[in-house]
């Protein structure tokens, strides 16, 4: 029931405020590939999961588990307890299968890695004015995070499953027939630049980076066998050159700079 200044409800201010158990539910779920292993077995029953899990919880808790997911959408049930079977719903069997190109789940383990935590120190942050991330002790965050190979893998991760759906779309619905370069400043994984030229066959990209990211941008061009049309650059946009092109993009970068460095 929708609240009016005739009829308030607390319905909003309790779903909000409990939304972090939904999150965590789902957050669990995707760090444990409950979604790709559903997928990849989907002839099994929940225990049979369970046990592939290797989770050591009572089965009622289990069932608890995946009935939250089932009631959040994320699943669909048929049969009852012990003879319960779990499928994933159509969103979840597209978006959160690890082997799926669709994949979008690097950002839902980026959140339960590193933002769930931060967020929890939202109060510090407001009274004291300091960052509660990797920069807490005036560290350059970049350099924290590129620095620590599962925290870099885990962030380029997030920022392709984020950006995912917005790369598909510029590759397919923008005009880049005059178009033949294009340089991704700050490209992560490469994403961008392998979907445009998955579309625009006379086209060539480079996705410049920083030198960490080198060898997973490489491990994901050679996945999509585009090594003749798109390649990695190393290289740091405040101080060298951004490589030449007809289109020059960066996405998911001003936001993290002060005026001046913009």
């Amino acid at each position: 029931m929708e609240s009016s200044s005739n009829h308030p409800t607390p319905e909003h201010i309790l779903k909000v405020g409990s939304g972090f158990i939904a999150c965590k539910a789902l957050l669990t779920a995707v760090k444990f590939q409950l979604f790709t292993k559903l997928a990849a077995h989907p002839d099994q029953t929940a225990l049979g999961l369970k046990k592939q899990l290797d989770l050591k919880c009572s089965d009622r808790h289990f069932y608890d588990f995946m009935d939250a997911l089932t009631g959040l959408g994320f699943l669909q049930r048929t049969g009852l307890l012990e003879n319960a079977w779990y499928a994933n719903s159509p969103d979840a069997e597209v978006f959160l299968d690890k082997n799926r190109p669709s994949y979008i789940g690097g950002i839902l383990e980026m959140m339960d890695a590193r933002l769930y935590g931060f967020w929890d120190n939202l109060d510090v942050g407001l009274k004291s004015g300091k960052p509660q991330n990797e920069a807490v002790h005036g560290v350059n965050i970049f350099e924290e995070i590129y620095k620590d190979p599962f925290l870099l893998e885990n962030f380029v991760n997030g920022m392709t499953g984020v950006q995912l759906g917005n790369f598909m779309a510029f590759a397919k619905q923008f005009d880049f027939s005059t178009i033949n370069t294009l340089t991704d400043a700050g490209g992560s994984a490469g994403y961008l630049s392998l979907l445009v030229a998955q579309e625009n066959p006379h086209m060539t990209c480079t996705s410049f980076d920083l030198p960490p990211v080198g060898p997973i941008t490489k491990s994901t061009i050679k996945k999509f066998h585009l090594e003749d049309r798109v390649k990695s650059m190393d290289g740091n946009f405040f101080e060298d050159p951004i490589p030449s092109a007809d289109m020059i993009v960066m996405g998911n970068i001003l936001h993290d700079w002060n005026e001046e460095e913009k």
